[in-house]
């Protein structure tokens, strides 16, 4: 018996919804036509000074072997949830680390650490939410080290930023935590201290020379802000991202090195800033000053690295302040299109990381992408053996719930105590 033609789910609802769904469909693709069409000089633009620098990878040199290569892989995993009946508030969290010599996988030489962290009804759902990312971090970064002082390691390929962990960690800084590393055994009182170790290990991955990270979703438009910079007219803005800008500019084989485009005086950061503050003055109707907002840009992009990762803010002394802002900005990321139906992969890497490590990583993306996400094979496989599914959380605090019911609680009493948090949705 043949099975059931699945009936689309906008077939479902009332037919005046259909038809409104309909025709409000027809008008967002005309809103996008039109908004192309507005950008397609700026594209024009960015891509005269793009493509000049776009160079297959078997233009380089010969392609370093990486087969025999150790590449250690860390990922991690957190999941918020809420009960609703008492008021829990916990997250999962969990971090792998597993090895490979080339892209095959090395017998047993994989380690797991999982813990939960627990909130409080002081703590808002979103700080709750980056705190829980933070530890999620430390662990991730706690691995890549401890792989790093392995021997038989030559590389450590972490999933993300070196300094993606940054944003959001004003916000959350001064909060208490009362977290114990399972690893360690090391107890950090609050966010801050957790924040600082954060910036020691990152630090130390940067300095060995011997590590990169695999950015999967890059946000800055950096490019855009270069065009506007560069010509000194904001008018040639797109408002795309630099992800959004590649996918179109850049075919499957070709490398970009961000640096040889943007320059060393030009951190990406800043020229997205710049970005930003452009479109939000031409967004109000207010007179744009493309040399200003470029001192601005810089202004504020400092300001905020210094508020994020270091405790005492603006008192801490101005030598130490000089280089966490040289360490965030001084990393170097290099773009390449490894599958036709996926956006280039972006690989960050130390500042003054040889070219020999940058062609070995290049090679390694190219060589082991996955069709299916563009991304080195190794890093999808870390991170489906490490992903918490989604209804974990739920399920670890209706464990929690039941073991109190079991044991007598007076849900009445429960819910007095955690009243503040008054959730009225699970963060699933």
């Amino acid at each position: 018996m043949e099975a059931e033609e699945e009936i689309p789910e906008i077939l479902r609802i009332p037919r005046p919804l259909q038809e409104a769904y309909f025709e409000l469909a027809k008008k967002e693709a005309e809103r996008i036509l039109s908004e192309l069409s507005v950008v397609s000089e700026p594209i024009r633009r960015a891509f005269e000074l793009l493509v000049p620098l776009l160079r297959s990878r078997a233009d380089g040199a010969e392609r370093p072997e990486w087969r025999d290569k150790v590449f250690a892989v860390v990922d991690g995993s957190d999941t918020p949830s809420i009960d609703e009946r008492i008021g829990l508030r916990l997250g999962l969290v969990a971090a792998c680390r597993k090895d490979f010599r080339g892209i095959g996988q090395i017998p047993e030489a994989e380690w797991y650490v999982g813990d939960a962290l627990r909130g409080t009804h002081h703590t808002s759902r979103e700080d709750f939410a980056k705190t829980l990312d933070l530890v999620t971090t430390y662990l991730e970064r706690l691995y890549a080290v401890k792989a790093l002082e392995d021997k038989r390691v030559d590389y450590v390929v972490i999933d993300g930023s070196f300094w993606g962990f940054r944003a959001g960690c004003s916000r959350v800084k001064h909060l208490e935590l009362n977290w114990t590393d399972p690893v360690t055994q090391k107890t950090f009182r609050e966010t801050h201290q957790l924040i600082d170790e954060l910036v020691r290990m990152t630090e130390k991955l940067l300095q060995s020379g011997r590590a990169f990270g695999v950015v999967k979703r890059v946000a800055t438009s950096a490019i855009d802000g270069y065009v506007a910079h560069r010509t000194g007219n904001a008018e040639l803005t797109t408002g795309l991202t630099d992800r959004s800008i590649l996918t179109l500019a850049m075919e499957v084989g070709q490398v970009l090195d961000m640096s040889e485009l943007l320059g060393p005086e030009n951190p990406p950061e800043v020229l997205s800033a710049l970005s930003g503050m452009i479109h939000e003055r031409r967004r109000r109707g207010k007179e744009v000053n493309v040399n200003e907002l470029y001192k601005e840009s810089w202004r504020r992009v400092s300001n905020q690295i210094v508020t994020d990762l270091l405790h005492r803010g603006t008192d801490e002394p101005e030598e130490r302040k000089a280089r966490i802002l040289e360490t965030v900005l001084s990393t170097k990321r290099v773009f390449l299109r490894t599958v036709p139906d996926q956006p280039p992969v972006c690989i960050e890497f130390p500042k003054g990381v040889d070219a020999e490590t940058v062609e070995l990583a290049v090679t390694y993306a190219f060589e082991t992408a996955n069709p299916a996400t563009g991304l080195p094979l190794a890093l999808d496989l870390v991170d489906e053996l490490i992903s918490l599914p989604r209804g974990i959380g739920r399920e670890f605090v209706e464990e929690v719930e039941g073991i109190l019911l079991s044991r007598g609680l007076d849900l009445s009493r429960m819910r007095a105590v955690f009243s503040k948090i008054n959730p009225q949705k699970e963060f699933e």
